[in-house]
């Protein structure tokens, strides 16, 4: 039987075929943690390009000179972030590509962005309660007690970005952009460092590190916008012990006739998720999720709804236990031992394919 068996699997591998493997209950808590961690990689991935955008804002509202209309009231929580920076009709993505307007080069002046008699004010280092060491940073200051140090270059090509939070929920977060203008609304951009998060009574704790790189591109009409996002690299969620290896392309359309809002959504790609053993280094095991998923969704001012189709698989240690398939426009995964269970991609596909 064992050579049957290994038979199998050398005709498998020859004709092309990836090599398949009994779904045990060993294996599928293994690939719900895998899930689980995925989740967690695609939010903060996109909640880092939301810290990213909180970032550009403030650059170009200081070397515009309209402090006043910033938003100093506090960084949001991670999923919240998230969610702001994925919308494809909000301003999020969009605002990641003004990386520069003028001629020459731009930095972002030093000292405090504090509010002062309830309106956002540029304070020089050392005056008005502005930390004195604030001579080669921005400091912002928000309402609610974050404190967040930003430097910024910028220039009609290129962007470095520091975002670094020493007071306030995401203290310890410390990331570093770099980005390349690669279109009139396209750019590409490299992030490393971490991304730490913990508030009290919030179930939503954060603490990982990313080296990344995504593609940001944007098209506008009329009745319509449409945001690709490509992104390749490595993150790691320490708490929940995983490492997740992306490599994945997610494309959504907004548009409006007037009366009806459509959402059209594609993900195309994989996450190969390494689970980690206590140590937080060691591989135990790797579960891959592969995936082209499909949604439209419809909504009036009475009624809603959603179409999905989507197809992939689920590899064990690079072998397939179970196949993902729609069906009723819900997505299971079909495990092959005959069992089925839901999966959730919400995470992956951001508030447009909720």
């Amino acid at each position: 039987m064992r050579r049957i068996l290994v038979a199998a699997a050398i005709a498998a591998a020859a004709c092309g075929s990836k090599p398949t493997i009994m779904a045990t209950p060993e294996i599928k808590a293994t690939a719900s943690q895998a899930q689980l961690g995925m989740s967690s990689a695609s939010t903060n991935t996109q909640a880092s390009i939301g810290l990213q955008s909180i970032g550009s804002s403030v650059g170009d509202a200081v070397n515009s000179g309209s402090v006043s209309t910033v938003d100093l009231s506090g960084l949001p929580d991670p999923d919240q972030m998230a969610a702001a920076a994925m919308a494809p009709g909000a301003g999020g993505v969009q605002q990641a590509l003004r990386l520069g307007g003028g001629s020459k080069a731009a930095t972002i002046p030093t000292g405090c962005l504090m509010l002062q008699s309830g309106t956002p004010t540029l304070v020089a280092a050392g005056t008005a309660g502005c930390s004195p060491d604030a001579t080669t940073y921005l400091e912002v200051d928000y309402q609610n007690g974050d404190v967040v140090k930003v430097t910024w270059s910028d220039n009609t090509t290129s962007f470095d970005l520091k975002i670094e939070v020493v007071t306030g929920p995401w203290t310890g977060t410390n990331l570093h952009y770099t980005g390349q203008v690669t279109g009139a609304s396209s750019a590409s951009v490299a992030v490393s460092g971490a991304m730490m998060f913990s508030r009290s009574g919030s179930v939503v704790h954060v603490n990982a590190d990313f080296n990344i790189t995504y593609a940001v591109s944007v098209s506008a009409s009329s009745n319509s916008t449409t945001v690709n996002i490509n992104v390749n690299g490595t993150a790691t969620d320490h708490i929940g012990l995983v490492r997740a290896h992306e490599n994945w392309g997610l494309s959504m359309q907004d548009s409006t006739d007037g009366t009806t809002q459509t959402a059209v959504v594609h993900w195309n790609g994989g996450v190969g998720v390494d689970v980690l053993k206590q140590d937080g280094v060691t591989t135990d095991h790797a579960v891959a999720f592969n995936l082209n998923v499909n949604v439209t969704s419809t909504t009036t001012a009475t009624s809603g709804s959603a179409t999905w189709s989507a197809g992939g698989d689920v590899e064990y240690d690079g072998a397939v236990a179970g196949n993902i398939v729609s069906k009723n426009s819900q997505l299971y995964i079909d495990w092959t031992d005959g069992a089925e269970d839901t999966f959730d991609p919400s995470a992956l596909l951001g508030p447009a394919g909720v």
